[in-house]
Formats: C-alpha cells, sequence, structure tokens
C-alpha cells in the first residue's frame, strides 16, 4: 500500500515536502481544480514522487456538453504532464433546481442510476482515460443502497471507485450503512481516501467529512478489520487533512497507516537490495 497526502492549499506546501524528505508519503494527490492557474509542468516538478489528480468542481452531472469538453481539455494538460497515476471525482449535485447547496449534494441512487451510468461513460469518454469515483458519506437513509450502487456502476462503465474510508464510516454512523456492504466495492478498488471527520454541533447530530481531526477509532478498527481487502498490489491510501493541520499530528496517523499496511512493495524491494 502507498500511503499520499492530499495537497488542497498552497500553504501545505512546505508541510509535504517535508513528509516526502521524512518517507511518511510516497505519492501526492493534488485537489486540481485549485491549481488550474498554476502552469502543468511547474505542477509535475513541485514535488518529487508520483502524482494522483482529484477533481472537485467537472460537475460533470450538471454541465453541458461544451462545458466538460473545455474542462476536460485543461484536466488532460496536467495528467499528462504529471503522468498521472490515477484521476478521481465525485458523484455529486452541486445545484437543485437552479439553487445552489450550500453542503454539497448527495444523489437518489434509486432513482438515477442510468442518468448516472451514461454521465460517467461520457466523461470518461471526453476525458480519455478511466475516472475513479469517490463514495459519499450520506446522511440519508438512501445511503443504504450506495454499495450496490457502485458496484453496479463500475460493471457497467469500467469506472473505479475511489473509496474513502471514513466516508464510509460516517454513512453508517449516520444511516447505518453496514461497512461490511462496501466488501466487494473495496476488493475490486485500488485507490482510496482516509481522514477525519466530527459531529455535527447542532441537532439531529450527524458526523461530518471534515478534514479537520486525526483518524478515530471506528476508521482505524475498519483499515484493521478489513486489511487484506484493502492491501493489494498498487493500492494507494491518501491522508486528507484540510484544516487543524498540526505535523505532529499527520505524521502520527501516517505511522499508524504504515504499521497497519507496512512498506509499498516498491520500497520493501528497495529495502532488500540496501541490505
Amino acid at each position: 500500500m502507498r500511503l499520499g497526502f492530499n495537497f488542497t492549499l498552497g500553504d501545505t506546501y512546505d508541510l509535504v515536502q517535508r513528509l516526502i524528505a521524512e518517507g511518511h508519503i510516497d505519492y501526492c494527490e493534488y485537489l486540481i481544480d485549485n491549481f488550474f492557474c498554476v502552469d502543468p509542468d511547474e505542477i509535475a516538478k513541485a514535488f518529487d514522487c508520483p502524482i494522483g489528480l482529484h477533481v472537485m468542481y467537472s460537475r460533470f452531472l450538471e454541465a453541458d456538453r461544451p462545458t466538460l469538453v473545455d474542462f476536460a481539455a485543461r484536466l488532460r494538460d496536467y495528467i499528462d504532464a504529471t503522468n498521472a497515476i490515477y484521476v478521481s471525482d465525485h458523484i455529486l449535485r452541486f445545484t437543485h433546481e437552479g439553487r445552489a447547496f450550500f453542503h454539497l449534494g448527495e444523489i437518489d441512487y434509486s432513482t438515477e442510476y442510468e442518468f448516472v451510468r451514461d454521465k460517467v461513460l461520457e466523461w470518461q469518454e471526453i476525458v480519455g482515460q478511466r475516472i475513479h469515483f469517490e463514495n459519499y458519506p450520506s446522511i440519508m437513509d438512501g445511503g443504504l443502497e450506495a454499495p450496490t450502487f457502485f458496484e453496479r456502476l463500475t460493471k457497467e462503465t469500467g469506472a473505479g471507485v475511489l473509496f474513502d474510508a471514513s466516508n464510509a464510516v460516517c454513512a453508517y454512523r449516520n444511516c447505518g450503512t453496514p461497512l461490511e456492504a462496501w466488501r466487494n466495492v473495496i476488493a475490486k478498488a485500488q485507490h482510496f481516501h482516509v481522514a477525519g471527520y466530527r459531529n455535527s454541533m447542532i441537532e439531529p447530530f450527524i458526523s461530518l467529512d471534515t478534514h479537520a481531526d486525526s483518524l478515530s477509532p471506528e476508521t482505524v478498527a475498519f483499515l484493521e478489520n478489513f486489511r487484506s481487502v484493502f492491501d493489494k498490489p498498487g493500492a494507494t491510501m491518501t491522508y486528507e487533512r484540510d484544516q487543524e493541520i498540526e505535523y505532529d499530528d499527520i505524521v502520527a496517523d501516517l505511522k499508524l497507516l504504515r504499521g497497519l499496511f507496512g512498506e509499498p512493495q516498491e520500497r520493501r524491494h528497495d529495502l532488500v537490495v540496501s541490505a
């Protein structure tokens, strides 16, 4: 399992460089929308490690084709410059009947499958490669249908799942989606996210994917119980931390993950050769 860090904020540049230099991470994942203002070649040279690209605002479910073609052309420049090890995106609603959501919205898994399937096929065709789509930290009971939805989506579109372990824990806490229900999705997934979450401040109390805390005991237990399903050749796990950014806390979580999954195969080989 290769471990990475999600680079979303320019202010964390020195932190990421230190994580790389000290061997805590093996790659860096850009939230690439935030860096479209930077030349692709500069992005490629910024970190001396492999690069993954995570997309937030393609709005591929809502945007028209010309808009998607323009977005994909810009994205393609970064894919090519970085030789990205993967590209991931989100299945989200940004608006409803012309009104923007305050919080990004989850789809209706029971009624929107065919629509989402067709849009995923179109979006992959426009970008020109396989895309891995992240699961949502469900709040409503409709999240119970998410695992089956993603299983079917990957079979019928060739897409991958960017499986967020902490989002699945949030969904379990919020609406009872069993963690076991994700087993088949995890088994086929190559790329993963993990982060901290916290409860909302007002009732009804729900678990929110904040990226502002250390890993919870529930998330760690989930990873431990399903370790053999997560860990596989070529797998990546990106640690996300966008708030409460304390270096020692981040390193402690990364060491926990390294202890759980061990060194990636590439580094194990290097260690053997060096010995």
